[in-house]
């Protein structure tokens, strides 16, 4: 057999061989596998997805609450097309208190079976608490509408108020359909009356 020494240059050269393959074995073995295990653990992202999962459960709750609390409520009704009469009446006895009102109809809209009929009104009070008086009465009207906008300035001792208002009609029952549009040719023709008190 041979045996003989190594030599300085040999004994560096297998040292950096066994150093090499111990980072290989470390860097395959232990560094890969636990660097794909905190990946595979990162909570970052699940709090992110949970975060938005407890918003969107949240904002489900909310709005059941406030479908229960309407069902439960005063809600108006969807009343046969050409309700107008009706609905002018049921304004102006919401707006007699007011020092001045405009209301401004535009041309009922048809979309299918539901009628949409805008009303832009201005009117003129004296306090805030009147002009707020006048919008709950106006969310609870008995004819079913959405408020769209409303716009409050104040002027002097007086509240000036703009709100831009949907009454809702369906064809269901309705004697005619006279006068309506389709919702994607609608025209922009209006009727106004205004009432000073």
């Amino acid at each position: 057999m041979m045996s003989r020494e190594f030599t300085k240059r040999e004994k560096i050269l297998l040292l950096v061989m066994c150093v090499l393959l111990v980072g290989i074995l470390y860097f395959e073995f232990v560094y890969k596998p636990v660097k794909a295990n905190i990946k595979k653990y990162d909570t970052a992202k699940l709090e992110t997805t949970l975060q938005t999962e407890q918003t969107k459960s949240m904002s489900i709750k909310k709005m059941e609450s406030e479908m229960a609390t309407n069902k439960a409520g005063n809600v108006g009704v969807v009343y046969a097309y050409n309700n107008v009469k009706r609905e002018l009446k049921a304004l102006n006895s919401i707006f007699s208190g007011t020092s001045s009102f405009n209301l401004e109809f535009a041309d009922p809209v048809k979309d299918g079976d539901a009628v949409r009929r805008n009303v832009t009104i201005t009117f003129t009070t004296g306090s805030y608490s009147s002009a707020k008086a006048i919008v709950k009465e106006i969310h609870n009207c008995k004819y079913r509408c959405l408020i769209r906008t409303i716009s409050l300035t104040s002027a002097d001792s007086t509240v000036n108020g703009t709100m831009q208002v949907t009454f809702f009609e369906t064809l269901y029952g309705a004697k005619n359909s006279d006068g309506l549009q389709e919702a994607d040719s609608a025209t922009t023709g209006t009727t106004s009356t205004t009432t000073t008190n």
